[in-house]
């Protein structure tokens, strides 16, 4: 087949082309006003330590060094948020409010972003909470035997809350793709069909 034959197979089905395209478009548009609307929630995680440097003749280390561990430890923080025996423990501290896709990554040596998604907007503060009052105690379970007075804590910012959804453009721009691709099998298996 050459391009003048594929041409007038389009020009035979149009009709049905520029029908599965905005079946396609109209149905995505119901589907995301049908379903629930969900919250984007970002928190900032600052990774500090709860004392000061005790002065000292010894070495210990410079700034370069803590700068260094501290990096590794929010690491460490961003592995946390990513096994399930902490996510159980933030859920489980969370009650009965769930939230979906928590993920973390470490920005900088002391800054670590975690994301997550909840129904509700009033839901957020109190998962931002749970996942504050977790990590701190495993920290501080870390320090038990140590009992080092220079230990990380972790400061949890107030969240960032914002919903999560495609603009009505973006939709229909995806849902206008999603539609030819479709549109344009279904012309070939209709006309394979006659």
């Amino acid at each position: 087949m050459d391009l003048k034959e594929y041409i007038q197979i389009f020009k035979k089905h149009f009709k049905l082309f520029v029908f599965v395209i905005i079946t396609t478009v109209v149905g995505g548009v119901v589907v995301q006003t049908l379903l629930p609307t969900m919250h984007k929630v970002e928190v900032s995680l600052d990774i500090t330590r709860s004392g000061q440097q005790i002065e000292t003749t010894d070495y210990r280390y410079d700034e370069f060094y803590r700068l260094q561990a501290d990096e590794r430890f929010a690491d460490t923080v961003v592995r946390w948020l990513q096994s399930g025996r902490i996510r159980e423990d933030i859920a489980i501290a969370t009650k009965e409010i769930s939230f979906k896709k928590l993920k973390a990554r470490r920005l900088s040596s002391q800054l670590v972003e975690v994301t997550f998604l909840v129904s509700e907007i009033k839901h957020s503060e109190k998962v931002t909470n749970s996942i504050s009052n977790v990590l701190n105690k495993k920290s501080k379970e870390l320090n038990k035997d140590q009992n080092n007075p220079n230990w990380f804590k972790i400061i949890v910012s107030k969240p960032v809350v914002s919903e999560c959804k495609l603009s009505i453009v973006k939709l229909i721009i995806i849902m206008s793709i999603l539609g030819a691709f479709i549109g344009f099998w279904a012309v070939f298996i209709k006309h394979y069909l006659e």
